[in-house]
């Protein structure tokens, strides 16, 4: 019994000067602040951690849930086997499309937009937006996406400058019930 009040009479000695100085209340009540926080915005709003090399100048993003995007909007989309499945010519599953995660891209197309594809250069009101590269990184072919002339209702035309994305030049254009929301880089 007298070790065991030693040992605590120890461990108190220990943390004394947090105590005193008040840094565990302070991180105590900085986490608890920051905790209800996040629990009052999530109906609303996510914070995502990239995991990709799809936009490499940022890490973290913020999701408004919901929101309705405009031409030039980073939108999150989950990835769903039919966009997969839509990749031409049909072949082996293509391990970096990771169906069922969050893809994050910017819209170039929007209800109305009128698009073109020439060979394998693939231009959205008037402007190139992708060229299709001709092989993966499987070495597997690739051809561009059976795209409407002009974008219909409630779908969009979604990509990134990357040479390599795998957006609407491959996967078509995606529907927005698939969408989650409009993005904005934090850092």
């Amino acid at each position: 019994m007298a070790q065991r009040h030693a040992m605590i009479e120890l461990l108190w000695k220990g943390t004394e000067w947090a105590v005193r100085d008040g840094w565990i209340k302070r991180c105590a009540l900085g986490l608890a602040a920051i905790t209800l926080m996040v629990c009052l915005v999530s109906p609303w709003y996510e914070i995502h951690v990239r995991d990709d090399e799809s936009l490499p100048q940022y890490s973290f993003f913020l999701l408004k849930k919901g929101a309705i995007p405009q031409r030039g909007d980073y939108v999150a989309f989950e990835m769903a086997q039919s966009y997969a499945d839509r990749v031409r010519p049909q072949g082996p599953t293509r391990p970096y499309a990771r169906v069922g995660k969050l893809w994050l891209k910017e819209v170039y197309g929007v209800t109305g937009d009128p698009v073109r594809v020439e060979g394998r250069t693939v231009y959205v009101n008037d402007r190139q937006v992708a060229t299709v590269i001709e092989r993966d990184k499987y070495h597997q072919p690739i051809e561009p996406a059976n795209l409407p002339p002009v974008i219909p209702d409630g779908v969009y035309y979604l990509g990134l400058p990357h040479p390599r994305s795998f957006d609407s030049r491959v996967i078509g254009l995606v529907e927005a019930k698939d969408l989650r929301g409009v993005v904005w880089p934090i850092f």
